[in-house]
């Protein structure tokens, strides 16, 4: 689920399943975080998120709410026209 708030920021939301109990969970990606983990809310496993695979996917973020940026400025400048 991908959504974009007022200020323009991403919100996207994987439902990943636990590897214990296989429980699907919510997990934003903007807490996706290196050195960061998740507690599965019905077994209890914490899981330890990747640090570079999280780094990764902050970067990945960031560029497309950079991006997003430009094609709302894009739309309001005078080359739209």
């Amino acid at each position: 689920m991908i959504h974009l708030f007022r200020h323009r920021e991403l919100y996207i939301e994987l439902r990943p399943r636990c590897p214990k109990c296989q429980k699907e969970f919510m997990l934003d990606l903007k807490k996706f975080l290196p050195g960061r983990a998740h507690s599965c809310h019905a077994c209890g496993t914490v899981v330890q998120f990747d640090g570079q695979l999280a780094g990764k996917v902050q970067n990945i973020i960031h560029d497309m709410e950079a991006t997003i940026q430009e094609v709302y400025e894009s739309f309001s400048s005078e080359k739209a026209g």
